[in-house]
C-alpha cells in the first residue's frame, strides 16, 4: 500500500495554511514541538483551531519582532545548516529556498546568490518553509499530488511597489503548474505556497482512486468567497 497526499488547492496556497493543513492531517495543534531544532530567534508561533466559510481547520499565525529583514541565500542555508532537524527535511527546505533564489534571481536580472530576499527572507517565511518541510518529513507520504492550483487575481502590495497577481517571483515558480482564477480579487497563491508546490508535489491532477484515511484543513489569514483553505486528502492506494 501506498500513502498518497492529495492537496485540493481550490482557494490557493501559502506557508501558513501548508503549516495548518499538516498539522490538522498529523492530529496535531500544536507546532512548538516540530520547531524547536530550528536555528532562529525572535518569533513567536500560535496555532489553534478555528474557521473558514465555515470549515473547521488549523489555523496558525507566526509572529516576530523583525518588520523587514532582507536576508541573502547564503544566510538562510545557514540557518538551515545549523539547525537541528532531519536530514531531509534540510534537504527539502534547500531546496525550496534556492528554487526562490533562482525566481527571484530571473525576474530581476541577478545571479541566485546575489539575491536579497524581500518577505521571504523574514522569520515568518524561514518558519513557514522549514516547518512545512519537517512535517512532512513526519507525515511522510510516499507521493505528493496536487490539483490546479487557484492564484487569484487583483493587485498585491509588496516590496516592489504593488503588482498584478501572481507577483512575477510567484508566475516565475507556477511555470509548468496548471493555474486558474477564481473568486473576489486577492493573492491566493503567495511565492511561499509556490515554492512549496514546487519543492512537495510529484504531479498534478484530479484525487487518485484509493482509500481516504485522514482529511484535513489549513486556514487562510481571511475570510473570502470562497472558503479560504488549503484542503488535503491522506489516500491510501495499491
Amino acid at each position: 500500500m501506498k500513502k498518497i497526499l492529495y492537496l485540493n488547492c481550490f482557494s490557493g496556497i501559502s506557508g501558513d495554511m501548508m503549516l495548518g493543513l499538516l498539522l490538522d492531517l498529523l492530529g496535531k495543534v500544536d507546532i512548538n514541538p516540530f520547531l524547536e531544532g530550528l536555528a532562529l530567534e525572535g518569533y513567536v508561533v500560535e496555532a489553534s483551531r478555528s474557521k473558514r466559510g465555515g470549515i473547521s481547520g488549523v489555523d496558525v499565525r507566526v509572529r516576530c519582532d523583525e518588520k523587514h529583514c532582507h536576508r541573502g541565500l547564503k544566510e538562510v542555508l545557514e540557518v538551515i545548516e545549523k539547525s537541528d532537524i532531519t536530514p531531509e527535511a534540510s534537504h527539502k527546505s534547500e531546496t525550496a529556498f534556492r528554487l526562490l533564489a533562482e525566481a527571484e534571481g530571473a525576474v530581476h536580472g541577478m545571479p541566485p546568490e546575489s539575491v536579497h530576499f524581500h518577505e521571504v527572507g523574514a522569520v515568518d517565511s524561514i518558519v513557514d518553509i522549514v516547518g512545512s518541510c519537517i512535517l512532512m518529513d513526519v507525515l511522510a507520504p510516499g507521493l505528493v499530488i496536487s490539483s490546479p492550483v487557484n492564484v487569484g487575481s487583483g493587485t498585491v502590495k509588496c516590496a516592489h511597489g504593488e503588482l498584478p497577481v501572481p507577483a512575477p517571483a510567484t508566475m516565475k515558480l507556477l511555470e509548468g503548474i496548471p493555474v486558474f482564477s477564481r473568486g473576489q480579487p486577492m493573492e491566493r497563491t503567495t511565492p511561499t505556497g509556490a515554492v512549496l508546490l514546487k519543492t512537495f508535489v510529484d504531479s498534478f491532477g484530479t484525487i487518485p482512486p484509493g482509500v481516504v484515511e485522514r482529511t484535513g484543513y489549513g486556514l487562510g489569514d481571511r475570510e473570502s468567497d470562497l472558503p479560504n483553505v488549503l484542503h488535503g486528502l491522506m489516500i491510501m492506494a495499491n
